[in-house]
């Protein structure tokens, strides 16, 4: 008899968060699963249904976007909803919480932002989580520096499904161009790689990303898609990231895939990658990072080692 599962996709809403999904969904498709995803928000549903929608082994149950209700059964399905989730061999909560059901459930956190900053939406957040922790037979993280942020007591319950794998890759861009990625979210850090690369702009050809708004210094670029902006990337010799925290990190990776030599901050997420193309500088300070600019400016590679990131979504079937 064919397994059944419930993939719990509402409050997917970023780039990763997607991508990450549909990886999942693929793969458990591929294993011959049956499959019901729940959504709320349009734009994933969007994503998905030129694909998904012709395959007869994945059923779409839209629930309510408001997201303060999500962690209730009760208020966001009918009877008839319930019954169909509840008859699966287990739900899997993509969203970072989910709700308790009379199945078994696994949760994956794909955000760490709710366990170290203290602003009132991640305090709510962060009990969401636990309360989700608490009642799930299991926690799914992507790598092992997010197990350091669950508590203890809870530790047995988790599985890591990120794999990294050395590989070798074409390091021969010398344009000395550099890229990094707009944001308006606080910890990505944004200002702050504004306000060093600006100081190197007349002797450097600097591409931003989508930034939430152009800035005259820089090559401004709008992508729509993840293979046009792996084509930006890929047009550039150093890659400049800032961000605070990271689950994982994915376009540190796939700059480092294209070639690029990597400009990052000592944090936990970058403790992976400790290559010859790689240049940590001190977190938050400008001339720190303009220095490992420099220095990856002046060095010269034609082949380098890289860390191919991956998901190995065939390890949960061995939980459920």
């Amino acid at each position: 008899m064919k397994k059944r599962l419930v993939l719990n996709a509402c409050g997917v809403k970023s780039l990763g968060g997607v991508k990450l999904f549909l990886k999942a969904l693929n793969l458990l498709v591929e294993s011959g699963i049956e499959i019901i995803v729940l959504y709320s928000e349009e734009k994933l549903y969007n994503e998905l249904k030129n694909k998904a929608l012709k395959n007869e082994s994945i059923t779409f149950m839209k629930l309510t976007s408001k997201r303060y209700l999500h962690p209730f059964l009760l208020l966001i399905t009918n009877t008839e909803q319930r019954k169909l989730i509840e008859n699966c061999d287990a739900v899997i909560h993509f969203g970072n919480f989910g709700f308790k059901t009379k199945n078994n459930s696994l949760v994956l956190l794909q955000n760490v932002l709710p366990f170290v900053q203290k602003n009132l939406k991640n305090i709510f957040l962060k009990y969401f989580i636990y309360r989700s922790i608490k009642f799930s037979k299991y926690v799914v993280v992507q790598l092992r520096h997010m197990n350091e942020i669950i508590e203890k007591k809870y530790r047995y319950k988790i599985i890591e499904i990120g794999e990294l794998e050395e590989v070798i890759v074409d390091a021969s861009n010398k344009s000395g161009k550099i890229v990094f990625f707009g944001s308006d979210i606080p910890n990505k850090n944004y200002d702050f790689m504004v306000k060093a690369l600006q100081t190197i702009s007349q002797n450097s050809s600097i591409t931003v990303i989508n930034p939430p708004k152009n800035i005259k210094e820089f090559n401004c670029v709008y992508t729509e898609t993840h293979d046009q902006t792996l084509s930006v990337i890929s047009e550039n010799e150093i890659y400049f990231h800032a961000s605070e925290h990271e689950t994982v990190g994915l376009p540190i990776y796939e700059a480092q895939n294209l070639g690029l030599k990597i400009i990052l901050p000592k944090r936990p997420y970058s403790d992976y990658l400790k290559y010859e193309n790689v240049f940590f500088y001190e977190y938050k300070n400008i001339d720190s990072a303009l220095q490992k600019i420099e220095e990856a400016k002046n060095i010269k590679l034609r082949h380098s080692k890289a860390l191919l990131y991956n998901e190995n979504w065939s390890k949960i079937l061995e939980y459920i």
